[in-house]
């Protein structure tokens, strides 16, 4: 009886075992552009990220968690307003950095040279604007005034891509991601800047680089 109960135990692990294996630890980057909707935000910039995670094997897919850190690059603008007496110029600078956490899946179809993703998750943002406000009346010396706003804020992420494999364990891919966020905007009535209450909608385009091990 105790043989029979061992060679159980011993098939039972053997057949564990593979399912166990399948699993790898992955290091992502990714790097492109970047979307966003309307305001002083509305712009195309360059987006760069790298996550770490891991996923378990599950017959042809493996899902996962997946954490890291992103930047989005300056946003410039510059706007002029006329007044009977003079004119006003108002330049921006924005600056983006946020974090995250969520679930990731991959998915390689037996017989096929490519690999899907799927992603999807919590987003932490820092929003920092830097304007820079030049008053240049007719009759007199421009004045110059600066403000800055800083807030962080919560949104969401989904993304889906393709990819190869060139190496036993590095892959490069094509991700398309979405990210739902509050808009920076001005409000008139305090002569300040806030995040808004509806969120909006950022799309990037990214090369994705993964390392597994």
């Amino acid at each position: 009886m105790r043989k029979l109960q061992r060679a159980a135990l011993l098939a039972a692990c053997l057949a564990v075992a593979p399912a166990a294996s399948a699993g790898d630890f992955f290091l992502n980057g990714q790097l492109g552009r970047i979307e966003l909707d309307s305001g002083i935000d509305d712009a195309d910039s360059d987006l760069v990220q790298a996550s770490v995670g891991y996923r378990w094997g599950i017959g042809m897919a493996q899902v996962g968690l997946e954490g890291g850190l992103g930047r989005i690059e300056e946003q410039d603008a510059e706007i002029r307003n006329q007044y009977p007496d003079g004119y006003v110029d108002h330049a921006y600078t924005m600056q983006s950095r946020y974090g995250f956490v969520g679930a990731n899946a991959r998915i390689k179809p037996p017989l096929l040279p490519v690999y899907f993703i799927g992603r999807a998750g919590y987003l932490g943002l820092e929003r920092e604007l830097d304007e820079t406000i030049v008053d240049y009346p007719v009759d007199t010396a421009p004045v110059t005034d600066r403000r800055q706003f800083k807030e962080n804020d919560g949104g969401t992420y989904v993304g889906v891509g393709v990819g190869t494999t060139i190496l036993p364990l590095l892959d490069v891919g094509l991700m398309v991601n979405q990210y739902r966020y509050s808009q920076v905007q001005y409000d008139a009535v305090s002569d300040e800047y806030r995040l808004s209450r509806d969120k909006r909608n950022a799309r990037s385009v990214t090369v994705t680089v993964e390392y597994r091990f």
